[in-house]
């Protein structure tokens, strides 16, 4: 999986992407005037970022090889803002995943596994925990934990949905 935003992100969004680079140690690839069909060549799971007024507004997941695509609007927090520094995930890609939610919120965290989760190598052992928080204003919200101190980014899940194309 690779992670890039839309064409000429702002600098709120070129952190956001660059803070899940970090936390999640997948790549980024900046994206310039690069077609997406492009960037399908390179990798079958493109996590692309969008912007609203200038904010990070949306997660694309794209998943070239069942041709689908899981679109979510978002509100985020960036690591800056919740711990006041960066913080690279040193460990590799190992990420424990922790569940806070009800039933209601199940299927919506399914769907998010199916299409990143799954991605990213899971281990109990891992320092790094990503939280799936119950959030009354959002469907869920997904936080970063390293130990019991949140270090962003913070992910607020606003809705979701499937498609059954990539464009």
């Amino acid at each position: 999986m690779i992670i890039t935003t839309s064409r000429k992100p702002s600098q709120r969004t070129r952190s956001f992407a660059r803070d899940l680079e970090r936390t999640l140690n997948i790549p980024y690839i900046q994206r310039g005037k690069t077609p997406l069909k492009e960037l399908f060549k390179i990798d079958d799971h493109i996590l692309l970022i969008g912007e609203f007024k200038g904010n990070p507004g949306s997660l694309v997941i794209y998943d070239v090889e069942n041709e689908k695509t899981l679109s979510s609007f978002i509100s985020v927090k960036l690591q800056k803002e919740i711990c006041g520094e960066k913080i690279e995930n040193k460990d590799g890609i190992r990420i424990k995943i922790d569940k806070e939610i009800d039933e209601e919120t199940l299927p919506y965290i399914d769907l998010f596994d199916k299409f990143l989760f799954q991605h990213l190598n899971v281990n109990e052992e891992s320092n790094i925990i990503l939280k799936l928080e119950k959030d009354p204003k959002y469907l869920f919200s997904i936080q970063f934990y390293k130990g019991r101190v949140k270090i962003g980014p913070l992910i607020r899940i606003k809705s979701i949905k499937l498609f059954d194309s990539l464009v």
